[in-house]
């Protein structure tokens, strides 16, 4: 059995004013196919991390256009979260994320700010890898539930 796309939606310009709503449908879609708080919590907080990604990196904290695909496999109880927009891949960021780990203490105590969304990303997922498309990228993440 295959995935199967649950949600397909691009944001754009608008993207602060319907975030909030954006959320809670994901929140709903994902309560379909499990009960697992963490879970739950984990595809939101992906998803969070990815379109803060997104808009800071591929569009320099200005709007843009963000495409948001959901599918399910259920054989397999994993969804797939793709995520969409205009941007290259960081340049030296692995295309397979799976491993990618930032040291959060020596992070934390080098006072930066921020960039650990990739890091919370592979951590909560698992799987997580980009791919160069034409006029973009998309960040794929799996998780199982």
């Amino acid at each position: 059995m295959a995935y199967r796309k649950l949600l397909s939606m691009e944001l754009a310009a608008d993207l602060l004013d319907v975030l909030s709503e954006v959320r809670k449908v994901l929140d709903k879609i994902v309560r379909k196919f499990t009960d697992d708080e963490e879970t739950v919590s984990d595809m939101v907080t992906i998803f969070d991390e990815a379109i803060s990604n997104a808009m800071k990196h591929a569009y320099g904290g200005r709007a843009g256009e963000v495409k948001v695909v959901l599918y399910v496999n259920e054989k397999k109880r994993s969804f797939l979260m793709r995520i969409y927009d205009r941007g290259k891949i960081p340049e030296g960021m692995l295309q397979d994320m799976r491993d990618y780990r930032v040291d959060v203490l020596s992070w934390l105590e080098k006072g930066k700010v921020g960039g650990l969304g990739l890091h919370l990303i592979a951590r909560l997922s698992d799987g997580v890898f980009w791919k160069e498309i034409k006029n973009g990228k998309y960040l794929q993440v799996e998780k199982r539930f």
